[in-house]
């Protein structure tokens, strides 16, 4: 086990099925510089929506633990865009070598998601530049269009992330979700929609079945 970072983060994140709609891609796209890429992450079979533990990437590079701390808060970001918000804390492992449950998992209980994201990150300037009162010190946010495969099933999903202090960073989400999911946004997204990978995954997962359970014969 090497280095470990943690972040606490405001995010909103919305699932459909199929693959993204092209206007989503254009949208993202034009926060541009952004960055697209293709991996393979490792979840744990989820025990609920609050808390999500995954091995990131192929090469098993690092252990990330989420717990939610606050949420979901039902908000409207727009007219037609409408999501539920939580607070999450991260944790972040990195490791010394790849572990062997990308070859052998004898419990089932750890699901392997692909994802296509494309990404756009923004800085405490990019950040001031949507709110010019924001005090964005230390405050960073990005927003995804990601395509996922999962559990035989093809979705997209569209989400903003916002981290930092709490004390700023709540203010520059609303700033930041106002600004990006209000006028020219391309799609409706309703609350119905709106959910973290945890309890996505948790819906999928439900018909899976572990590995068998060992009883002991009661002697009394």
């Amino acid at each position: 086990m090497g280095r470990t970072t943690e972040t606490n983060s405001l995010e909103v994140r919305w699932f459909e099925t199929g693959a993204p709609p092209e206007e989503l891609d254009e949208w993202v796209t034009g926060y541009g510089p952004v960055d697209t890429s293709t991996r393979t992450d490792l979840y744990a079979a989820p025990l609920g929506p609050s808390f999500n533990l995954k091995l990131r990437g192929e090469g098993g590079e690092s252990v990330e633990l989420k717990r939610r701390l606050g949420g979901p808060d039902r908000h409207t970001f727009a007219p037609d865009v409408t999501g539920r918000v939580e607070q999450w804390y991260k944790w972040s492992f990195s490791l010394d070598h790849t572990p062997g449950l990308w070859e052998t998992d004898r419990t089932d209980l750890w699901l392997p998601v692909t994802k296509t994201r494309t990404l756009a990150a923004f800085d405490g300037a990019d950040l001031q530049s949507f709110d010019e009162g924001l005090s964005a010190d230390g405050v960073t946010a990005h927003v995804e269009v990601t395509a996922v495969e999962a559990c035989s099933e093809t979705a997209w999903t569209c989400g903003l992330e916002v981290a930092g202090r709490p004390d700023e960073f709540e203010e520059a989400f609303v700033a930041v979700g106002s600004e990006l999911f209000g006028d020219g946004f391309p799609v409706g997204l309703s609350a119905a929609q709106s959910l973290g990978y945890a309890a996505w995954l948790e819906r999928l997962a439900t018909d899976r079945e572990p590995a068998p359970e060992v009883r002991i014969p009661s002697n009394r």
